[in-house]
C-alpha cells in the first residue's frame, strides 16, 4: 500500500464517542491542576520545577526504550560527562531534551506562540537536533537506507516511513496535512474551551499518526504536548509531567496510540475515514493518565507529609553525620516561605554564627540550598536529583530510587 496523500484520511479530528465522560475528564483535570498550582509558593514551586524537567526527560527517553540515569542525567547539566562512550551520547540526548524543554516554556511567555504551527513544531524538533552530534542524527530507514537527520525539516523526497502497521502520509503530502492539523486544533481557531482541551488529547494522536519528521517524532510530540497544555494554563507552572504517565501505562500508551490508528469499522464508528470508538478512547486514556499525574504530584506536596518526611531525612543524615540536626528547621523554613535571608538563620535554629556560617555552607555544598549570584543575601530551597527518593519517594521506579541512594 502506497502513503496516503488524501486529508480526508485523517478524519474525524474530534471523537463523538465517550463524549460525556470526555466532558467529565476535562471538569476534573480542571480541578486538580487548580488544586496543585497553589499548594506552594513560587520559589519553591521553580525548585521542584526544575526537578520535574529531569524527571520528564528520563521518562520521555525510557518510553523511546533508551536509559539514562538520573544521577547521569543530572551530571551532564552540570557538564560532568561520562568516559563511556554509550552513557556519554545518552547524557548528551537528555541535556537536549532538558535544553529544549526550558527554551520551549521561555518561548511560551511571548503568549503570540501558535503551538499547533508547523514553524513551532519545526522549532522544536530543530532546538532538539541542532544540539545533538552528527552520529545521533544517522537513521536506518525500512530498506536499510541510512538518512541524516536535518533539525527542524519535515521529511521530504522519498522519506516516507510505516511504523508499525501504519503507513504515515507521503512525504509530499505533509505541508498540507500540517496545514489542516493546525486548523483544526489551534486554540486560536476554537471557540469552545472545553474542546480546547480535548484537542490536547486528539492531537497528541493525530500528530504521531503524520509523523511529520524522519525521526524523533516521539520527543517532539510529547514537548508538543506539554507545550499544550501550558498554553491552556493546565501545567501548574510545570509541577507534573505527562511523559511520566505515559512512561507509567507505556503499554497502554502504545495499544491505544495504535488502536486509534485503525479505519472506522462500520456505520455505527464515525463518519470519518479512521475510528471514532478507538479516537474517543485514546482520549479517556489520554485524560485519565494526565489527572492520575497531577494527582500523584499533589500527594507529594501534602504539606505536613513533606514535613515529616524533611524531618526524617535529616534525621538520617545527622546519623550518618553528613548535616546538623538544625539544618531541619533551615530546610522546612525555606521550603514553607520559598526564601530566606542569610541573616534570619541565626533566628531561625536558634544558634550563633560561629554555628550558622558552616551550616549554611553544607547545605549550599549539598544542594539543598541555592544562593543565586553565589553570595546572595537570600536562600532558596533546592531539590538535587541524589535526595529526591528520600523527599519525594516514587518519582522514579523503585529499582531506580535504590540505586540512586546507592550511589548517592
Amino acid at each position: 500500500m502506497k502513503p496516503t496523500k488524501d486529508t480526508y484520511a485523517i478524519t474525524p479530528f474530534y471523537p463523538e464517542s465517550g463524549e460525556n465522560e470526555i466532558k467529565s475528564l476535562i471538569l476534573e483535570l480542571h480541578k486538580v491542576v487548580g488544586g496543585l498550582s497553589g499548594i506552594i509558593n513560587h520559589h519553591t514551586a521553580s525548585a521542584m520545577a526544575e526537578l520535574v524537567v529531569t524527571m520528564n526527560s528520563y521518562y520521555s527517553n525510557l518510553i523511546e526504550g533508551q536509559f539514562t540515569h538520573p544521577l547521569d542525567i543530572e551530571k551532564a547539566l552540570k557538564k560532568d560527562y561520562s568516559e563511556d562512550e554509550k552513557k556519554r551520547t545518552l547524557q548528551l540526548e537528555t541535556e537536549a531534551h532538558i535544553n529544549v524543554n526550558r527554551a520551549m516554556r521561555v518561548k511560551l511567555k511571548t503568549g503570540d506562540t501558535k503551538v499547533c504551527s508547523t514553524d513551532f513544531l519545526c522549532w522544536l524538533h530543530h532546538e532538539f537536533y541542532s544540539h545533538l552530534p552528527i552520529s545521533l542524527r544517522k537513521v536506518e530507514t525500512n530498506n536499510q537506507s541510512v538518512w541524516t537527520v536535518t533539525p527542524g525539516q519535515l521529511r521530504s523526497g522519498d522519506m516516507d516511513v510505516t511504523v508499525g502497521n501504519h503507513i504515515a502520509p507521503s512525504a509530499e503530502a505533509l505541508p498540507a496535512f500540517m496545514e489542516i492539523f493546525e486548523k483544526n486544533y489551534s486554540p486560536e481557531n476554537i471557540k469552545d474551551p472545553v474542546k480546547h482541551i480535548v484537542a490536547i488529547a486528539a492531537s497528541h494522536h493525530r500528530l504521531a499518526w503524520i509523523h511529520p519528521f524522519l525521526d524523533g517524532n516521539g520527543r517532539v510530540i510529547r514537548l508538543f504536548s506539554e507545550a499544550f497544555f501550558i498554553k491552556e494554563g493546565l501545567d501548574a507552572n510545570g509541577l507534573w509531567s505527562i511523559s511520566r504517565g505515559l512512561a507509567v501505562f507505556k503499554k497502554q500508551y502504545y495499544a491505544h496510540l495504535n488502536n486509534a490508528d485503525h479505519i472506522r469499522t462500520g456505520d455505527y464508528d464515525g463518519r470519518g475515514n479512521l475510528s471514532d470508538r478507538y479516537l474517543g478512547e485514546w482520549c479517556i486514556f489520554f485524560l485519565k493518565t494526565a489527572i492520575d499525574q497531577v494527582k500523584f504530584m499533589n500527594s507529594l506536596f501534602d504539606i505536613e507529609g513533606l514535613m515529616d518526611r524533611i524531618d526524617a531525612f535529616t534525621d538520617l543524615m545527622v546519623t550518618r553525620k553528613e548535616l546538623r540536626a538544625e539544618s531541619k528547621y533551615l530546610l522546612q523554613e525555606v521550603f514553607l516561605r520559598g526564601e530566606v535571608r542569610r541573616s534570619e538563620v541565626e533566628r531561625i535554629i536558634n544558634k550563633s554564627e560561629k554555628v550558622a556560617r558552616p551550616l549554611m555552607k553544607d547545605l549550599l555544598d549539598k544542594g539543598l540550598l541555592k544562593s543565586e549570584g553565589g553570595h546572595s543575601s537570600t536562600l532558596k530551597i533546592n531539590f538535587p536529583v541524589k535526595y529526591a527518593p528520600y523527599l519525594f519517594p516514587k518519582l522514579y521506579p523503585a529499582d531506580i530510587e535504590a540505586s540512586i541512594v546507592a550511589e548517592g
